[in-house]
């Protein structure tokens, strides 16, 4: 819901925190393929494997559509 806390249940612009703003950027740049490494340094982590491990868990998603994807173009069965 746009302009929810995670904190909590009420919605508003009230709620918005810069932190969520940052937390879907990151996500979504992600989510986009963007580089990892430039991701991480745009917002100041001290690795790309810290923002990946904080970020990164809806890529593996993405990593599974792809792979099942590839295999479907290819007549194999879906490794995942």
């Amino acid at each position: 819901m746009p302009g929810v806390s995670p904190q909590t249940d009420r919605e508003g612009p009230e709620d918005f925190r810069i932190h969520d703003w940052r937390h879907s950027k990151v996500t979504n740049d992600l989510e986009a393929g963007e580089n990892p490494v430039e991701v991480s340094a745009n917002v100041r982590h001290h690795s790309p494997g810290y923002t990946m491990a904080r970020y990164g868990h809806s890529r593996k998603d993405g990593a599974r559509r792809l792979a099942a994807s590839g295999a479907g173009r290819l007549g194999l069965s879906s490794p995942v």
